[in-house]
């Protein structure tokens, strides 16, 4: 038998919890709420990824959102599982989406959508959990719930235990909201089905929102199931929201549904989705949304928009007018007028003022263009404009899109021009650009050799011969304008090592001072001192081909000797420092036997 009793935690968590609701209903009456829904998904080890879809009327006046959101899982037989409480993920406002050409959209409404997702863990438990939502109140504007303001709904699905099914179930969610606003007198037909993750067969049906929490009781904790349907307004009801004489139906297999209100006013509805596991039924949930019923006026039957980018830069791209229509019956003249701080033809190519679109043509599309003038100018405009004939009431309407120019600025690049590292000590070099001005992303392609796409790349031991190397970098940018820079210096430079013997006995072997590393360098002088300080030898182009003989060409006797060798290279200008680091000074013991 399950636990029903709770602890005295959480007696004082509900006592805590049905006080501030009590104290929000008192100070607040929450008038807000147009619909919602519930769904889940399993993420595998009991776990579930629960997600709450809110509604509001955003209009002025009405309540926030709540942040956090309280809510309660019960177990199937109704008792209390836990409360909990999950912040809001995302909110956006709902577009007005339109079709009907003579219709122009009203402009007092808002219909504000909030996501909330938690993760909950729910034990295996053979009769399921019902996950409950409950909040009053309706918007004050719904016309067909008795008292909206001071009633609220209640938003609840099911996950199924093994009595229905023997894996974790993935609940079945609705795809598309439903339309905000319906035309009177006019028909329209929306495809209201859901998708199930797991391939349930699902079925469709118009019922009842749940009725939930009160003005007294704004934001109630939670109670189980079965609960009861909203207090419909006189000649309303269920499968008639839209009172009498209007018209929805619903197909129980596609979940088209069609409406033919009649009634201007705002009206909630539910549809429900029924999910069926094996034929077996294992939940039926509920949304609820609110509907905007208005008389519908007539408004141009011609759009314009903008294809391509809606920010143009100079010579980088290209934009499109489109001007399209829903009747192609007839052939459409429309007049052209462009404005804005851009000139047609100076800063852009030239656009006609007129447009002929063809019988049987729904739309038409006019490039454009800017040009590149060199001039720093900022940014300009375009404001496209269509002149037509009102097809409904004879006067002329305007319909208008506007783009930016926005100037091209060459790249400027600074860069490392060169450096130098000792390759054979294992030693790399770092090449590195910074660029500044056209437009990102860029492109790096380093050379010779195989580097990333990247503005820093490392040059490896194996990539370089000694003493000077050559690389170079082309930068292109979003725009395709390149930069070419080159050449990169990169000197393999090590120091000079002179050896401490040398035995000039003719033998072949060491016969001759080598100096490692001298091929680093330009070129690499070398001085040899007797013990006196005398200046015994000097090449200021040392070749590693000394032999043991004096300036005079008389071999010297056995002894030890100094050495001054300075290498010599473009890349320095050698101060004491650098003098220090890349000199070798010291002395050698010289044999001749």
């Amino acid at each position: 038998m399950k636990a029903q009793n709770i602890t005295m935690k959480n007696s004082f968590k509900l006592f805590l919890l049905a006080l501030t609701t009590v104290l929000f209903s008192l100070t607040a009456k929450a008038t807000h709420i147009v619909g919602g829904e519930i769904y889940y998904d399993s993420l595998g080890n009991n776990q579930y990824k629960i997600t709450f879809e809110i509604y509001r009327d955003c209009g002025a006046g009405n309540s926030d959102f709540d942040n956090p959101l309280q809510y309660r899982i019960f177990y199937g037989n109704g008792s209390l599982w836990s409360d909990f409480s999950v912040d809001i993920s995302s909110r956006n406002i709902l577009p007005i989406v339109y079709d009907d050409p003579c219709v122009t959209p009203p402009n007092d409404i808002c219909i504000e959508r909030a996501i909330y997702i938690d993760t909950v863990t729910l034990p295996f438990d053979v009769d399921g959990y019902f996950i409950t939502y409950q909040r009053c109140c309706w918007a004050n504007n719904i016309d067909n719930i008795t008292n909206p303001g001071d009633n609220g709904i209640t938003l609840t699905t099911f996950v199924p235990g093994s009595a229905l099914t023997d894996i974790h179930n993935q609940g079945a969610r609705f795809i598309n909201y439903p339309p905000l606003v319906l035309c009177n007198n006019n028909t329209l037909t929306f495809d209201h089905s859901a998708f199930d993750p797991d391939g349930d067969s699902l079925a469709y049906e118009i019922l009842a929102p749940f009725s939930g929490g009160s003005s007294l009781d704004a934001n109630p904790i939670e109670t189980p199931p079965p609960y009861t349907d909203v207090a419909w307004a006189p000649s309303y009801s269920a499968t008639v929201p839209f009172g009498v004489g209007s018209n929805v139906t619903i197909n129980p297999t596609t979940g088209i549904m069609t409406f033919s209100p009649n009634l201007i006013g705002t009206y909630v509805a539910g549809v429900a989705v029924k999910e069926y596991k094996n034929g077996v039924l294992i939940n039926t949930k509920i949304r609820t949304f609110g509907y905007r019923v208005v008389a519908c006026q007539v408004e141009i039957p011609v759009e314009v928009d903008v294809t391509g980018p809606t920010a143009l830069i100079e010579d980088c791209g290209f934009a499109g007018f489109i001007v399209s229509r829903t009747d192609t019956s007839t052939t459409l003249d429309v007049q052209v007028l462009l404005s804005g701080t851009a000139i047609n033809g100076t800063d852009y190519n030239y656009i006609p003022d007129t447009l002929t679109i063809p019988t049987g043509v729904f739309s038409d599309t006019i490039g454009i263009s800017a040009f590149l003038d060199g001039i720093t100018e900022g940014t300009e405009t375009v404001e496209f404009n269509i002149i037509i004939e009102h097809p409904c009431d004879g006067t002329f309407d305007t319909t208008s899109i506007s783009l930016q120019i926005i100037d091209y600025i060459n790249m400027e690049v600074t860069y490392l021009d060169s450096t130098n590292f000792c390759a054979d000590q294992g030693e790399t070099a770092q090449l590195w650009c910074n660029v500044q001005n056209g437009f990102p992303p860029y492109t790096y392609i380093w050379g010779p050799g195989l580097f990333p796409n990247n503005d820093t790349v490392t040059v490896y031991p194996t990539m370089v011969q000694p003493n000077l190397n050559q690389f170079n970098i082309i930068i292109a940018d979003a725009c395709g304008k390149s930069v070419d820079i080159s050449p990169i210096n990169v000197y393999n430079q090590c120091p000079l090592v002179v050896p401490n013997v040398m035995t000039a006995n003719g033998d072949g072997t060491n016969d001759a001072l080598i100096i490692t590393n001298w091929e680093d360098y330009d070129k690499v002088s070398l001085t040899i001192f007797n013990r006196w300080g005398n200046i015994v030898y000097e090449n200021d182009d040392y070749k590693n081909d000394w032999t043991g003989f004096d300036k005079g060409g008389k071999l010297l006797s056995e002894g030890v000797y100094f050495y001054l060798v300075t290498p010599t290279s473009e890349k320095y200008e050698y101060d004491d420092v650098k003098d220090n680091l890349y000199t070798a000074h010291g002395f050698f013991q010289l044999y001749t036997k």
